[in-house]
């Protein structure tokens, strides 16, 4: 696993107890449960059934004014651009670091949607090809019976076409490779 960053240091992230990274940020709802429930529950008898709990947490979290709403919603934004922010400046070579191949795919994931790594090429002229379909497929069908569409549509290409998407998936690669050895070796 990742070493954990001390709370010393940057105490204002939050760690889920198997990894460094911090934890995902909270919705205001979950903000307002947290603040909540133990009110909620001191206030029902002792035995009541949790889910009774929540039900009773979430009715009054329905009831609640749009105004006394947007204080949790201030919470969940700060701790989302906590969150952001630590993706925006941790190290690439956190990827290394993972043992955990879950961690590192989401790592990976993180890094790609803030730009700071390449989106990863797709494995083959067929992948590129149904990628570039996506949007176009009827939407009286479902996904899987779009897919058989494209699937059928790229076996009907001619050669000269399938070979053009192959070519161009390889330079995507070798793009690939050059720019992520630019990024993890300076």
């Amino acid at each position: 696993m990742l070493r954990r960053i001390p709370t010393v240091i940057c105490p204002h992230i939050h760690h889920s107890p198997l990894s460094s990274l911090p934890k995902r940020p909270s919705n205001p709802y979950i903000h307002y449960v947290s603040e909540n429930f133990p009110v909620v529950k001191s206030k029902l008898p002792p035995n009541t059934p949790g889910k009774d709990i929540m039900r009773s947490v979430a009715e009054s979290w329905k009831s609640l004014p749009a105004a006394r709403k947007a204080v949790y919603e201030r919470k969940a934004l700060a701790e989302a651009q906590q969150y952001d922010n630590f993706f925006k400046t941790a190290s690439l070579h956190l990827l290394f670091e993972a043992e955990d191949n879950k961690e590192k795919k989401y790592l990976k994931k993180r890094f790609e949607e803030l730009g700071r790594l390449p989106k990863k090429p797709p494995l083959s002229g067929y992948n590129l090809y149904v990628s570039r379909q996506k949007g176009q497929g009827n939407p009286q069908l479902s996904a899987p019976e779009n897919l058989k569409i494209f699937a059928q549509n790229y076996k009907n290409l001619d050669e000269m076409e399938k070979t053009r998407l192959n070519k161009e998936v390889q330079i995507m690669k070798e793009s690939y490779e050059k720019r992520m050895h630019q990024l993890l070796n300076p």
